[in-house]
């Protein structure tokens, strides 16, 4: 077809595609980036448990953890994610909000704007352990047995778990991992896997609650995906603060 017979509004349409087209594999790309980072971190943390493990207390541990993530994160600018293109929307939001603050709109009635005004999904588990996200697209939380069990732990628990006292959960969490597992399971060496996440000296944890928020952003924007996050202070109980209400176990799919 002779491009000068395609209809306008045709022609805007291919471009708008394109341009989107664009953007998402930027955003692929800048994405894979931050992966890299992560790893990086993961591979450091191990480096500084293997030498320095068995000489600092797990709370000592932990301190150096957060240096190590401050100092690899603090090289990952917001840009990492996002295309000049978007960062310059962005620049223009910040400067209406700018705009509004010197009208003398109060920082409540900002957050309000800002606010994701998406409702939260229903998480769905089904009779074989999977996750889904009904009201988005019933999408389906990726992830490998152990975080998987990790999370469904605290799903069970939304009164909260201290970290320190995951060894007085060890029963149900093997349970809910040899269900997850099925015929797969073998009982010395996933045992002792669980025996290394109850362990309040060990940081394995600390790792399957990062594999859980890692999966979530992966199909969840970051604002919706901490909502279903296992958060808590450090020495306070980790919940999952989605309501019950929204938790909906043996569910069909």
């Amino acid at each position: 077809m002779d491009e000068k017979n395609i209809p306008a509004d045709f022609k805007t349409l291919m471009k708008e595609q394109k341009t989107g087209l664009l953007v998402q594999s930027e955003r692929e790309y800048r994405e894979e980036q931050y992966h890299v980072m992560e790893k990086q971190i993961e591979n450091r943390k191990g480096l500084f448990d293997s030498f320095y493990g068995d000489l600092l207390s797990q709370e000592q541990l932990n301190d150096y953890y957060s240096i190590i993530d401050e100092k690899y994160r603090s090289r990952a600018k917001e840009q990492t994610l996002y295309p000049d293109a978007v960062m310059a929307k962005m620049d223009k939001v910040r400067d209406a909000i700018q705009e509004l603050r010197n009208l003398g709109v109060n920082e409540d009635s900002l957050l309000e704007l800002l606010r994701p005004q998406r409702t939260l999904s229903r998480l769905y588990i089904t009779s074989d352990y999977r996750i889904f996200l009904p009201e988005y697209n019933n999408v389906e939380v990726q992830l490998r047995p152990l975080p998987r069990a990790v999370f469904l732990l605290f799903l069970r628990h939304p009164e909260g778990i201290i970290l320190k006292e995951m060894g007085d959960y060890f029963k149900e969490l093997l349970e809910i991992y040899k269900c997850i597992k099925g015929s797969a399971f073998h009982e010395k060496k996933d045992r002792k896997s669980i025996v290394r996440i109850c362990d309040p000296l060990d940081n394995s944890i600390h790792e399957k609650i990062s594999r859980i928020h890692e999966a979530l952003r992966h199909v969840l924007d970051e604002t919706i995906a901490m909502k279903y996050y296992i958060t808590g202070g450090r020495s306070e109980a980790r919940q999952i603060l989605v309501p019950q209400t929204l938790v909906c176990w043996n569910a069909q799919v």
